[in-house]
């Protein structure tokens, strides 16, 4: 009887090359056995200790299997490649079906084929786990001498985690700058991707293809674990936490900082606190959820275009304000730049409560070190354990509200770029939407009043401008 084979071929690595060797081998087997090639599956890339759920070329084996196996053979280049635990032979012994290898045929119906192949499975089984565990011991060796370890490329430096590539620093640096200053992740992630910029992580078209394959568009939630990442600033994290070394600092990388350890902590604050409002969400229109509707008061929406001309309409109701845009924005950036031009405009920077960072740190190695002084007094019995939970909950309750004084410390000025500019009207025109929107969501509140029946002109009074704080009032 001429059966029907169904190769299987599995690599670790996305290595093209090693599933080709297998491909020879095993129709070299079929061809010396008068078999024919039914179909190939193909798990490249993927390990020993990954899941073979659905999507996976042994998933779509084992459906192949139960459509029939009265003549079909199972090829594989050797029992490792095919089965890697004892469920995996428990699931293809359940299917009945024949199983050859280039080492030999491997009769699953008998006991002795049954235990040669369960054996096999749980020998390799057990080197995945010790494998693991070396990897593990590895892992957590460097993450204590702040070293780089295995990985994807991260962006910002090359394939091997540690030298600078200046251009996607640089963009990593404004991503920090733009999200302090209250633009949204999104912005970011358009502007990244308008730069040419990609993430680390190539499709897996592109796998392979080394640590230039062009990697994924931008997205608000890669955007987000970039900036959310302890190495930007530096800092050495392993299993999603900062690795703290046995002085009670946090451990530093060998790689180069490419931000501040407290720009670093505003971002994971403002990233990590669903409370906190940092600035208007983005669109495309100037004024899209910042004005106020001068009726009841609802936040205004772009829509219900007129002919050629952009609007704004209450979200509330839409027979509240319905104003033509652009007259209203060219009126409202005039604003912006007319203060921001004004002799006193940068003492809208001055933050007299920003706390001290130099000082910050100090104080928290000092509580670190007393931290651990404690624990030694308690090993040799100076400290009771009640005396010591309560030290120890006001020490850690300290660092705690020191860690979040640092990310005060690195917020970025929102008027920043405007103020002392040497031409500021320039300044606001190079500015991109999102940017203007947290000038004006900084510096002002918009109110829409209807301009009145008839009305065809702009009326500079039928826009209510409500300055935020004395001194820019009294501009």
């Amino acid at each position: 009887m001429t059966r029907r084979a169904l190769l299987y071929y599995r690599q670790s690595l996305d290595a093209a090359e090693g599933i080709e060797r297998q491909r020879a081998r095993c129709r070299a087997l079929v061809e010396a056995r008068g078999w024919t090639v039914h179909r190939e599956f193909v798990d490249n890339d993927t390990s020993a200790s990954k899941p073979r759920g659905a999507g996976t070329a042994w998933a779509a084996l084992m459906t192949e299997l139960d459509a029939g196996t009265d003549d079909t053979v199972v090829v594989a280049v050797d029992i490792d490649r095919l089965l890697r635990t004892i469920q995996d032979l428990a699931t293809i012994i359940e299917t009945g079906a024949m199983v050859a290898t280039v080492d030999g045929e491997i009769d699953l119906t008998t006991a002795d084929g049954e235990f040669r192949a369960t054996m096999t499975a749980a020998l390799a089984r057990f080197e995945v786990r010790r494998k693991g565990e070396r990897q593990r011991r590895a892992q957590d060796s460097a993450a204590r001498k702040g070293l780089r370890t295995s990985g994807r490329r991260p962006f910002g430096y090359d394939a091997d985690g540690v030298t600078v590539r200046p251009e996607e620093a640089a963009a990593v640096r404004e991503g920090y700058d733009l999200l302090l200053s209250g633009v949204p992740l999104g912005g970011i992630a358009r502007r990244w991707n308008a730069a040419g910029f990609r993430t680390g992580q190539a499709p897996r078209t592109a796998r392979g293809a080394g640590p230039d394959a062009p990697g994924g568009l931008w997205r608000h939630d890669n955007v987000r674990a970039v900036l959310m990442n302890a190495r930007y600033a530096g800092l050495r994290a392993h299993k999603r936490a900062l690795v703290i070394g046995e002085d009670g600092q946090v451990v530093r990388a060998e790689w180069p900082a490419l931000v501040p350890e407290e720009t670093w902590r505003a971002a994971s604050e403002v990233l990590t606190n669903p409370t906190r409002r940092t600035g208007p969400r983005g669109s495309k229109r100037l004024l899209t959820g910042l004005a106020r509707c001068g009726v009841c008061g609802a936040t205004v929406h772009a829509g219900g275009a007129v002919a050629k001309y952009g609007m704004y309409r209450c979200s509330g109701s839409s027979g509240h304000v319905g104003r033509q845009s652009d007259p209203v924005d060219a009126y409202v950036g005039e604003l912006v730049v007319a203060r921001l031009s004004q002799p006193d405009a940068a003492e809208l920077l001055v933050d007299h409560t920003k706390p001290d960072a130099s000082a910050l740190r100090a104080e928290a190695r000092a509580l670190r070190a007393r931290l651990e002084s404690v624990a030694i007094d308690f090993a040799d019995g100076a400290v009771t354990s009640a005396q010591l939970r309560t030290i120890t909950a006001r020490l850690t309750d300290r660092l705690a509200a020191i860690d979040a004084d640092m990310a005060d410390a690195g917020r970025v000025d929102k008027l920043g770029p405007l103020v002392g500019a040497e031409d500021v009207a320039a300044a606001w025109e190079a500015m991109e939407t999102d940017r203007r929107r947290v000038v004006i969501d900084a510096l002002m509140t918009v109110t829409l009043h209807p301009p009145g029946r008839g009305t065809r002109t702009f009326r500079p009074e039928s826009v209510g401008i409500d300055w935020r704080g004395a001194e820019a009032s009294d501009g």
